[in-house]
């Protein structure tokens, strides 16, 4: 999901610079917006293993199952040099799973899977079919509903931040 806002990553420059303090409340702010999604999302995921091929120790073993997290960076993005746009996308709010076993869960079947060139015997059964509804089955799921109220509490924050820090501007100007 993306959430577009005008003249984020200029501000947030300008804000590192000016008041580091208030560039910190606004990432924690920003952190308890979006505390609730996580916490929906972390119910999501089982607490057993989904299949009984993931219950071992290695890797993507469900023992490695690790809950999503909120991700606040504020950092410029790397350039692409393929890239025609002028616009510089900032990803400051991401919510993401660490946990290989969720990941996988999550997405399985995702691209389809149901046509494999590996010769019979080598062909994987899709255990995308045996996992409980469609791809994005914990993180993303009937998300939709709920991200316009996320989306409009981050706003506020944002839009409360801009206002706290040109106040400040205005008190150095003075």
């Amino acid at each position: 999901m993306t959430i577009k806002v005008e003249g984020l990553a200029e501000t947030l420059r300008d804000l590192g610079k000016i008041e580091p303090d208030l560039r910190r409340t606004l990432a924690k702010e920003m952190r308890n917006v979006v505390k609730p999604l996580v916490a929906d999302i972390n119910n999501r995921i089982p607490k057993l293993a989904p299949l009984e091929g993931m219950m071992h120790n290695g890797r993507t073993g469900w023992s490695n199952r690790k809950n999503a997290v909120v991700k606040i960076d504020f950092r410029r993005p790397r350039r692409n040099v393929n890239a025609v746009s002028t616009e510089k996308p900032v990803n400051v709010v991401r919510i993401i799973t660490r946990g290989a076993p969720v990941a996988i869960a999550d997405m399985a079947g995702k691209a389809g899977g149901q046509a494999s060139k590996a010769e019979p015997k080598l062909r994987r059964p899709n255990f995308a079919q045996d996992l409980p509804g469609d791809a994005s089955r914990y993180m993303w799921y009937q998300i939709e509903n709920k991200i316009g109220p996320v989306q409009t509490e981050l706003r506020k924050v944002v839009d409360d931040v801009v206002r706290q820090a040109n106040r400040e501007l205005m008190k150095v100007r003075l």
